[in-house]
């Protein structure tokens, strides 16, 4: 009870004196006696809540979380002499007594002026750099704000980037007249266009864009400007009848715009570059007019008919929207989104059926009306099953291919310049058969094999493979094999299976839509399980490996076989190896084969192949069986496979025992033919030449059948040269002690 009496007490020294003679009706329940067990946390609490409101008094609790609101701004956006006017009202209202910075823009801003009820505001820096309200009174404040952010006076198309104040609600109107045409916004809505009454002076319809502008720090505004924004001055606009401006103030009247200069003749010069690229299926053509504008700004572009050519798409530079073409009088007409002033690049592409018959194809003549110059250049470009020869050239006259500039930088195989219009320029053509290409190899091949005593057997094959146009990597496995899984640089995906042949596996490989030169290789993994014969001494264990439909330039094979078992590996199309070579499945996976050239190379064909990966790995996947390292390690290496050649790996076994007991016997034999053969010695130095010829025969007779034995048991070759130099040794040093003995002996008379 001790901490309850504590809370007590503090609680009736915090309350005044008329509170406690006048308890207020709380609505509580009146317990009577009851006691009350309270924790220590809780007593704890209550304390420091009654310590903070003798502190801070009652009238904390109502402090508000924030300084100042932003309400609302209408800014109302007109176009300038190369600048966007924005002015319009701002609605700030202050919550607390004292000096009070109010941020007004989040990003740099050109400000033109802020005022406040007819006298200029107070405009300070927050603490970021950014400009800000400096306020005193408390309440709502309504301030008129002006700011402008410039523009490219050229026409064309238009981005600007418009600050807005840091309001929780922002209309902005754009008042425009025919100058402009396609207003957008990203970070606003357009609301609506509503016509408005133009000012005395301004000429044509205006037009007020209302948006409402929901990002929070500034908006993107879009339009075309069909005319420069140059020399002209703030629109001021009415409402139409009927129609209402949401609260924006109207600038007023302003004075009556000079009279424009009269119209100028259009002036411009033509340089053209032609792509004439022939296929067997069609003739395509790529070609860009640059044009240079002088005087007038130019708004349609004309041309000569082009007969036996289809325009498919006509582009202007700086424009995403296909350009319109449209018959005239006199030919083509080309009409741009905006009039185009000093420069503009249009882009044609064209084409013509060909399938195989065009004896002779010529370049399509683009003649420009009105210009008082053209010239240009055309290139010609022919697939390799065609061959071309210049026959007719008017006009102009050949250039040298790697002079010119051709759209998209494509490189000529004939080349022409011509200097006036009309020209020809033709070739003849010739077709020939195409040849099948290699369009998929396999760089290497990497099979291993772990099997146990009792024949289970897995197998890992692993083929590192370039790709251009193969759409499947067919592997035909053993009879009697079941599929673990196929995986593409360490990704599971699915494998097809022929209904014709069931011993064939059908794996998807990527392919780039379009090769970037040399595709980079990437590894395709089959993971299958085989039983097959038990390992028994002195047998032949087989194992055919599997068969892919593409060369193989280098074949390796690891194989962990059974320990406590002698192999003899036989040879065929491999060849036993000491050991594979150190790169391995897991190198090709790391891409530990590039180097930085062909990885900067390869960047756009990894990018494709991981998409495509991703559409072959759908459906239900393999999970990744890991191959134990275990037993006796055997390595084959072969080079240049056919596609659809095969190998079997082929041991003899036998047991290590045998081994022991070969090398002790050759031991023995030796070690007797080097004692038979030093006795042979010891006897023809004694004068017994007969015993010596027979001992000399019967060493002769035990190396023969060492050597004879070598033969079947290779494991003893090793240990005959060892014993050998031991036996030639042994027979000097019995020599020369033969030849001791017999000159200590006494001669008789």
């Amino acid at each position: 009870m001790a901490p309850v009496a504590l809370v007590l007490l503090v609680a009736t020294a915090a309350v005044p004196a008329a509170a406690q003679r006048t308890p207020p009706d709380d609505g509580l329940p009146d317990v009577g006696d009851a006691s009350v067990e309270l924790s220590w946390q809780e007593v704890r609490a209550l304390i420091e809540e009654l310590t903070r409101f003798r502190l801070q008094g009652a009238e904390a609790r109502a402090r508000p979380p924030v300084d100042a609101l932003v309400h609302s701004a209408r800014i109302r956006l007109t176009v300038g002499d190369g600048v966007l006017l924005a002015d319009g009202t701002v609605e700030v209202e202050v919550l607390r007594e004292g000096w009070t910075v109010v941020p007004l823009f989040a990003e740099p801003v050109a400000l033109r002026g802020v005022s406040g009820e007819g006298e200029p505001a107070r405009v300070s820096t927050t603490g970021d750099g950014q400009p800000g309200l400096l306020l005193r009174e408390p309440g709502l404040h309504r301030l008129a704000v002006s700011y402008a952010t410039a523009v490219d006076p050229k026409m064309g198309p238009k981005s600007v980037a418009l600050p807005m104040p840091l309001a929780a609600s922002v209309e902005a109107t754009f008042v425009v007249d025919s100058r402009i045409e396609d207003v957008s916004a990203l970070g606003a809505v357009l609301v609506r266009s509503t016509p408005a009454r133009p000012a005395p002076g301004v000429e044509g319809p205006v037009t007020q864009h209302e948006l409402a502008v929901h990002s929070p720090r500034h908006f993107v505004l879009q339009f075309v400007a069909r005319r420069p924004l140059t020399g002209a001055r703030p629109i001021a606009a009415e409402p139409a009848p009927g129609t209402g401006t949401a609260g924006e103030t109207t600038a007023p009247p302003l004075e009556p715009a000079p009279p424009p200069p009269p119209p100028r003749p259009d002036r411009y010069r033509s340089t053209a570059a032609i792509d004439v690229a022939v296929e067997p299926a069609a003739v395509r053509v790529a070609a860009q007019l640059e044009l240079a504008v002088h005087d007038a700004p130019l708004e349609e572009l004309q041309l000569d008919p082009l007969p036996d050519w289809e325009i498919v798409k006509a582009l202007l530079e700086g424009s995403d929207e296909p350009l319109r073409v449209e018959p005239a009088a006199e030919g083509l007409s080309i009409r741009f989104p905006y009039p185009v002033e000093e420069r503009a690049r249009v882009t044609l592409r064209l084409e013509r059926a060909n399938e195989r018959k065009l004896e002779r194809v010529e370049a399509p003549v683009l003649v420009v009306h009105g210009a008082y110059r053209q010239e240009g250049e055309i290139g010609f470009r022919l697939d390799s099953t065609i061959e071309g020869t210049p026959d007719r050239i008017e006009g102009g006259a050949p250039a040298d291919p790697a002079e010119v500039r051709l759209p998209a930088g494509a490189v000529a195989q004939f080349a022409f310049r011509f200097h006036k219009v009309p020209y020809t320029a033709g070739m003849t053509l010739r077709y020939h058969e195409p040849r099948a290409v290699l369009t998929a190899a396999v760089q290497r091949a990497l099979v291993r094999v772990v099997a146990t005593p009792d024949g289970k057997t897995v197998v890992d094959a692993a083929w590192h493979m370039l790709n251009s146009r193969h759409s499947y990597l067919a592997v035909t496995l053993p009879a009697g094999v079941e599929p673990w899984g196929a995986f593409i640089d360490g990704r599971p995906v699915q494998i097809g299976q022929r209904t014709d042949r069931p011993q064939v596996a059908l794996i998807a490989v990527p392919r780039p839509e379009r090769a970037p030169g040399i595709p980079e290789p990437f590894t395709v993994e089959v993971i299958y399980y085989a039983k097959r014969d038990r390992f028994e001494d002195f047998a032949d264990w087989t194992l055919p490996l599997p068969r892919v439909d593409l060369p193989v330039a280098v074949l390796d094979v690891e194989a962990w076989l059974p320990p406590d078992i002698v192999y003899e590996p036989r040879e065929g199309p491999l060849q036993p190896a000491a050991a594979v070579p150190d790169l391995t499945v897991e190198d090709w996976r790391t891409g530990k084969f590039r180097d930085e050239t062909a990885a900067d190379r390869a960047r756009e064909w990894d990018n494709q192949r991981l998409g495509n990966l991703e559409d072959l790995a759908r459906g239900t996947l393999a999970a990744r069986f890991e191959l134990p390292r275990e037993g006796t390690l055997l390595s084959w290496h072969g080079v240049i496979f056919d596609a659809g050649e095969g190998a079997t790996l082929e041991v003899a076994t036998r047991p290590s025992w045998f081994d022991d007991l070969v090398w002790w016997i050759a031991a023995v034999l030796l070690l007797v033919a080097g004692g038979l053969l030093a006795l042979s010695l010891g006897a023809w130095a004694a004068g017994r030449g007969r015993r010596g010829a027979g001992l000399l025969a019967g060493a002769v007779a035990a190396g023969a059948a060492v050597t004879a034995g070598s033969w079947f048991v290779p494991v003893a070759d090793p240990y005959a040269a060892f014993i050998g130099f031991a036996v030639a040794g042994i027979a000097v040093g019995a020599v020369n002690l033969f030849r001791w003995i017999a000159a200590r002996r006494p001669r008789t008379a």
